[in-house]
């Protein structure tokens, strides 16, 4: 039985030569996923200056708007997609509540709970850039089709996960 190789080297998978090729793709893709991260960022920061918000609230609002029901968003579970301290998120909030934007109530199932939802002017808000998000999403997609795009989230979210238990044994380290 002949051992598996490595096509772009064709030399057998677990060499010296294999593990640095790994390790360089992992940093490629490491690079390239926070290459991301700042565009998302930057296009929430120009985002919400068009409608009078910080980059941070935007995100805030679209989080909330992407997970909401009809009773609301845990402010936990809002955090969690950000990945934000819940204390971070907790501080957004009050201007946005003040502003008009977001509402907030008790949980009925878990007064411990604070759930959020968008207010009309918010869902106002969003409308006014719909037409700007759709293109940015079709510029965004691409020519990946909706197979392709649940199996990249499925991969990304794994290495989210990663990322995190890798995070919280640096900062053990620390």
């Amino acid at each position: 039985m002949t051992p598996e190789t490595n096509n772009a080297d064709d030399e057998p998978i677990g060499t010296a030569t294999d593990i640095n090729h790994a390790d360089r793709l992992l940093h490629r893709l490491v690079w390239d996923v926070s290459a991301i991260s700042f565009s998302i960022l930057r296009m929430a920061e120009l985002l919400g200056r068009r409608v009078g918000l910080t980059g941070s609230q935007w995100l805030l609002i679209k989080a909330v708007d992407f997970l909401a029901d009809r009773d609301g968003v845990p402010v936990g579970e809002v955090a969690a997609l950000l990945n934000m301290k819940g204390s971070f998120v907790s501080a957004q909030i009050r201007p946005l509540e003040q502003r008009g934007l977001l509402n907030r109530t008790q949980s009925a199932e878990d007064r411990r709970v604070i759930l959020l939802s968008l207010t009309g002017s918010a869902k106002q808000t969003l409308t006014r850039v719909e037409d700007e998000m759709c293109s940015i999403e079709e510029i965004a997609r691409g020519t990946l089709v909706d197979r392709h795009v649940g199996e990249l989230s499925d991969s990304v979210n794994a290495m989210r996960r990663r990322m995190d238990r890798a995070t919280a044994r640096v900062a053990r380290l620390d």
